[in-house]
């Protein structure tokens, strides 16, 4: 899943202020896209096909020179100095920053985490949605260590089987409260990461000669999908809170609040009259 993206550049383009070549940050890697490119070099590629819990930008960046042959002198330039020479490319002789030295090492394991144990708890949700009415002693508590704390039922299969829907709909709230946390935590970090880095940007952005930009910028497709499904799952989990809190109301309840039920007659006077609620 992408974390978010960045329109960036490698090769400048002569004529404008744009570059040819166009990044793309997703999670744990970097796409790139170069539509001119000349015949023998890819137009398009990723710096890594797998999962990556962390990954190295400027590593990331060289590699994608080399994918696109680019002259090792222009990129692969040394550590900042006074007495260094610049690289021959512009969009590195930038990134040949004290601030980038380290070569911005970014840990994605927190949003992958995460978003697969959201994702599990979901599906978790939908299974438990058939197991409580059809095989409810499934649902008791196997907990070795904090027992105390496990939100599933305890007890005998027989007991289990006669809980009400005030035991079953507590185990619910639970669970939909845990996954929307855990779609939260992925939402906001994917959020933080995604805006602090296009404005890091805006320092290297300042090394460029003038009128030339790396256009950085979101692209909240997939941040808005992220923050949607926290939204689903913290308003399942309210109205969950609502339906255990009304479970426990004795039937007909809700007849006994009506106003109607109020019988006003006049003060007391002449003929007897009272108030009785």
């Amino acid at each position: 899943m992408e974390a978010f993206s960045l329109g960036l550049g490698i090769i400048p383009n002569n004529d404008t202020s744009h570059f040819l070549v166009h990044l793309n940050w997703f999670a744990s890697s970097f796409g790139w896209e170069h539509p001119t490119a000349p015949k023998g070099i890819p137009k398009v590629g990723i710096t890594s096909s797998g999962l990556r819990y962390h990954s190295n930008i400027v590593n990331d960046l060289n590699q994608i020179a080399t994918e696109l042959r680019l002259p090792e002198d222009t990129f692969n330039c040394p550590k900042p100095g006074p007495y260094e020479d610049p690289c021959g490319n512009i969009f590195f002789e930038a990134w040949r920053s004290y601030m980038a030295s380290g070569g911005l090492p970014i840990s994605s394991w927190i949003v992958w985490i995460n978003i697969y144990v959201a994702l599990v708890f979901s599906i978790m949700d939908i299974l438990r949605e058939w197991v409580i009415p059809n095989r409810p002693h499934w649902m008791k508590c196997r907990c070795i260590i904090g027992k105390r704390w496990c939100p599933l039922p305890k007890g005998s299969k027989e007991e289990i089987e006669q809980f009400d829907d005030y035991v079953w709909d507590k185990v619910r709230l639970t669970y939909w409260a845990i996954s929307a946390a855990y779609f939260g935590i992925a939402a906001g970090h994917t959020c933080i990461n995604s805006v602090f880095f296009v404005r890091y940007l805006g320092y290297f952005e300042e090394r460029l000669p003038d009128g030339i930009s790396m256009h950085g910028r979101r692209r909240l497709a997939s941040e808005i999908l992220l923050w949607v499904a926290f939204g689903i799952k913290t308003f399942g989990a309210l109205c969950m809170a609502v339906r255990w809190k009304l479970s426990r109301r004795p039937k007909g309840w809700l007849d006994g609040q009506s106003l109607g039920r109020l019988e006003r007659t006049k003060p007391n006077g002449a003929d007897g009259g009272k108030y009785t609620d």
